[in-house]
């Protein structure tokens, strides 16, 4: 290396466009691109690469802020402590404040989602913040998801107190945020009776709403949504005794997870537009099996049905076509998922039956040993058996099925039940296209059971050999009748 005056050898040119940062070449336009897609933490990281991107924060359109984005040290979120809660939802907030104030006012700010914890302080500065975006820029959108400090079976019912009245105050602080609000997830709170009705009412512009474990301090608790823009509701685990919605008309897609009732959970106004439902359920030997054909007796429109029995009861009731066309006439695709082992699957035909438009359907069968009840829980709490449906097909000579194109299982085993259903189902659609066949879901958590439940786990006995499914497909034709081609069936690993 040559040297200079001083006898000192020279450095290198480190900006010679040979070596030159790639980033350095990028247009702002790349690199805003590039921003827009990490998350707020790895945006500022980012930064730190390029001089010309510790400016171009202020030019972003789309937001996102995750306050675990600034987990320290990359800790698992089960993991986190109070105090780390703190400084993660400290950085939050001022990265908040930040982005959403220090900006120019001709650059759009379309899309800011925001995911932070329940903190006063914080809460502060965030509605300020926004308030602040709400009443300068134009937002097309403009998401919250709000966490609190307690999660799970560690939080009870006077943290959920105390988390409620915080909503409250936050709400309260800050309707002009709330009103251009257009998704809301929220977790862990104890309602008040108005407190629903005031959020839904200052949310003017709210199109989709979830509520994780919320309570009603009411009880029997009666939770009503009526709101004339909402598009997606969700509602897990919030004990309410009954769901009342009152003309959602622009209502599409509903979620409505675990119900204490013994009876209908919910009940449905005005749904033109109501396309997509799941229902999900781990259903006690007390509480009655739905009538899909009574629950949505005022819903016309339905076209993806998705019903989770949770390995336990199967908590709908078979009905004949005449009640159940009304309401199925449009469906399209039904998904059947956690149907416990064992249960004879035959009743599942009335489904086929009934919807005559219906391109898909797929069943999932498994005992989820991780989620399920012990033998002694299930006397304790009045579980019946699930293994019995009973059912009797409307068409006790046949019929025939035009539209279905695919059926899928996972959890297929070669046994009586299975290759059963596969050989009705495929004498029934004269269109099949396509029949794929899983084996057992794994999960890893069940790896670590007792080993008095490991002892009830029967090994699977899916073909997992060519030899095997060949002759498997070769003794579905051979019994049916009127069959197509066995290129229908596929096993899938």
């Amino acid at each position: 290396m040559a040297k200079n005056k001083k006898g000192r050898r020279n450095k290198p040119a480190c900006h010679s466009v040979k070596d030159k940062d790639r980033l350095t070449t990028l247009s702002n336009d790349v690199l805003l691109n590039i921003l827009e897609r990490l998350d707020t933490a790895d945006d500022i990281r980012a930064r730190t690469l390029c001089k010309r991107m510790t400016k171009l924060p202020a030019e972003l359109s789309r937001i996102v802020v995750d306050a675990n984005s600034f987990t320290p040290n990359k800790i698992a979120p089960d993991l986190l402590t109070l105090s780390d809660v703190v400084q993660m939802n400290e950085a939050l907030a001022g990265a908040t404040e930040k982005l959403l104030n220090f900006r120019s006012q001709q650059i759009a700010l379309l899309q800011p989602s925001l995911r932070f914890y329940l903190r006063y302080y914080d809460c502060l500065t965030i509605g300020k913040a926004v308030q602040h975006a709400m009443s300068t820029y134009n937002l097309e959108t403009l998401e919250f998801t709000i966490l609190t400090e307690k999660q799970g079976d560690c939080c009870e019912e006077t943290h959920m107190l105390c988390f409620g009245k915080q909503f409250r105050t936050f709400l309260a602080a800050f309707p002009d945020a709330f009103a251009g609000l257009t998704r809301l997830q929220l977790q862990h709170l104890h309602f008040a009776e108005p407190d629903i009705p005031n959020l839904l009412t200052t949310c003017k512009q709210l199109k989709h709403l979830r509520l994780f474990s919320c309570l009603n301090q009411d009880d029997p608790a009666v939770l009503r949504i009526e709101h004339p823009q909402l598009v997606e509701l969700d509602i897990n685990y919030g004990d309410f005794e009954f769901v009342e919605l009152k003309c959602p008309s622009k209502l599409r897609h509903m979620a409505y997870v675990h119900w204490e009732c013994h009876g209908d959970p919910l009940s449905f106004g005005d749904v033109p537009l109501l396309s997509s439902l799941s229902l999900t359920n781990t259903s006690a030997g007390w509480q009655k099996n739905l009538r899909l054909s009574q629950l949505l007796s005022t819903v016309t429109s339905i076209s993806d049905l998705l019903l989770n029995f949770e390995s336990e009861k199967i908590w709908v009731r078979p009905e004949c076509p005449k009640l159940l066309g009304p309401v199925f006439h449009k469906l399209q695709r039904v998904s059947l998922v956690d149907v416990p082992e064992g249960c004879n699957i035959d009743w599942t035909m009335f489904i086929l039956e009934a919807a005559p438009s219906l391109k898909e359907i797929c069943i999932t069968i498994w005992d989820h040993w991780c989620n399920m009840k012990t033998e002694e829980d299930r006397r304790e709490e009045g579980y019946g058996d699930k293994t019995v449906v009973d059912w009797e097909s409307s068409a006790p000579d046949g019929f025939r099925h035009e539209n279905l194109s695919k059926v899928t299982i996972y959890g297929f085993q070669p046994d009586d039940n299975l290759v059963g259903f596969v050989r009705r189902a495929m004498e029934v659609a004269v269109n099949l296209e396509e029949v794929s066949l899983y084996d057992r879901k794994v999960c890893e958590n069940c790896g670590d059971l007792d080993p008095k439940i490991k002892m009830k786990v029967s090994p699977s006995r899916y073909p997992c050999t060519m030899e095997k499914r060949e002759l498997l497909k070769n003794q579905i034709i051979a019994e049916g009748l009127g069959m197509g081609c066995p290129d229908v069936i596929h096993f899938r690993s």
